[in-house]
């Protein structure tokens, strides 16, 4: 049972405290699911053309408040300002792409050998529980959200405690497009909310991006009622560097993709793996690039990354350092700066070599600005060494010969292989992760269909 207690963010770069959020306690919790399972009862999941126009007019009011909204993940976040109009960029299209989408007819039929026909249908799930992170806020529940609302789930929102302010404006927007009050609720708090909105009998499906431990706790929390997980955890995401490819412009983006979100980002670049005879070569660039990301202040639009989120992540990130420097070799940063002055936990991009794949260094989400670069003798041993963790959300692979590179991206054990190029994401095509990096996919049609339930209707004629 949870109780309600008073949570008080803190601005990650200023430390300035943020408007406190209260925690939803029982009373509140029931209500919201009782509210979202009689709205499942109601016209939204059967109405396609008023969702449709609900989520285009949802992206028109997030597209006006576009400077205003990334101003607050600015503030709540420590992202850079450049980064947060992308992640707002992303949200306006994941929802513009699933209001089409929210008219598609799903399913399929077809006659039996007997005379008798087939009918699949695809029904919502029913209420459904987003558990979005504070990293990216708006687009992950966006991301997740479009597409459940296109076939016509209500949802119950958890976010993080770090951006409640963010998401209840977000959500805001949606009701003044015309999203019902019951279609999606916000119900603040800790994991204890989370596990109690996921073991509630009302709720039949969860959503959530997080690390692989919230992940396996929601797991194990859905067991209670077999509520349906749609999860996307952490990441151990790789570079692989063969001899042919443009080794330059590789590193170039693999220093950009391991600072997005100051590598506190599941499919940041955290290792990267080039021919053994160009090592030496590789480090140079890597630590030369790495050099000019400098930690800035997050206003600043020409910032490459911000603060680390707080206190506790500074302490995981620098004691990763520390083994890095006893068992490992850091070739540079790693350093704790204060940009303009700022309060806030910034640390210069690490760059750490002569590691072994055994380390906690490579098989750990360090979450933070710390890139491995590790070698090969040849393409077998890249391979190994790429799926030599128990993650497997995203890599990429860079090659002069595309159908080489192509061969080398099949034998990765990832749900995202990127060739000759680093995060590129689209509302079309659907991500998520193997292994420990989670369950189900979201985004395209397969995104749909997470949050669908198929039933067969048989019809003797």
């Amino acid at each position: 049972m949870t109780t309600a207690e008073r949570l008080r963010p803190v601005a990650p770069a200023t430390l300035e405290e943020l408007p406190a959020v209260e925690s939803a306690g029982a009373a509140q919790i029931e209500t919201a699911v009782a509210a979202a399972a009689a709205g499942m009862s109601g016209p939204w999941p059967r109405d396609h053309r008023r969702r449709a126009a609900v989520l285009h007019a949802w992206a028109d009011l997030i597209a006006a408040e576009t400077d205003a909204l990334a101003a607050d993940l600015v503030r709540e976040t420590g992202k850079p300002a450049a980064e947060a109009a992308l992640e707002i960029a992303g949200s306006i299209d994941a929802l513009r792409y699933n209001s089409g989408l929210a008219r598609l007819p799903l399913g399929r039929a077809g006659s039996l050998h007997d005379g008798t026909e087939a009918h699949l249908v695809r029904e919502p799930v029913g209420p459904t529980v987003f558990i979005t992170p504070w990293n990216w806020p708006v687009l992950l529940l966006l991301r997740d959200l479009a597409p459940a609302f296109a076939v016509g789930v209500t949802a119950v929102v958890k976010p993080s405690p770090q951006t409640v302010h963010v998401t209840n404006r977000v959500v805001a927007l949606g009701h003044r497009a015309g999203v019902p009050a019951d279609a999606l609720q916000v119900v603040p708090g800790g994991a204890d909310v989370g596990s109690a909105l996921v073991r509630h009998p009302g709720t039949a499906a969860v959503a959530i991006t997080g690390s692989t431990a919230a992940g396996q706790a929601v797991l194990r929390d859905a067991a209670e009622t077999m509520t349906r997980p749609l999860l996307e955890l952490g990441g151990k995401a790789s570079m692989l560097v063969l001899p042919d490819a443009d080794l330059e412009a590789a590193l170039t983006a693999a220093g950009r993709a391991s600072v997005i979100t100051s590598g506190q980002m599941c499919m940041a670049c955290t290792r990267v793996l080039v021919h053994q005879d160009q090592l030496s070569r590789a480090q140079e660039l890597l630590a030369a690039g790495l050099t000019r990301l400098a930690p800035a202040d997050p206003r600043d639009r020409s910032a490459a990354l911000g603060p680390l989120i707080g206190p506790a992540a500074l302490e995981k990130v620098t004691g990763y350092l520390d083994l890095a420097r006893r068992d490992a070799r850091l070739v540079t940063g790693g350093e704790e700066v204060h940009p303009d002055g700022l309060p806030g936990h910034f640390l210069t991009p690490a760059l750490v070599t002569d590691v072994e794949v055994t380390s906690p260094l490579v098989q750990e989400d360090i979450f933070g600005p710390v890139l491995m670069l590790e070698s090969y003798a040849s393409e077998d041993d890249a391979v190994a060494l790429s799926n030599g963790t128990p993650f497997g959300l995203a890599a990429s692979v860079w090659s002069g010969d595309t159908g080489r590179a192509f061969a080398i991206a099949r034998q990765l054990k990832a749900g995202t292989v990127w060739v000759n190029g680093y995060n590129r994401s689209y509302a079309e095509m659907p991500s998520g992760g193997m292994r420990m990096s989670g369950l189900g996919r979201t985004r395209g049609l397969e995104g749909l269909e997470q949050f669908t339930e198929l039933k067969h209707i048989h019809l003797s004629l």
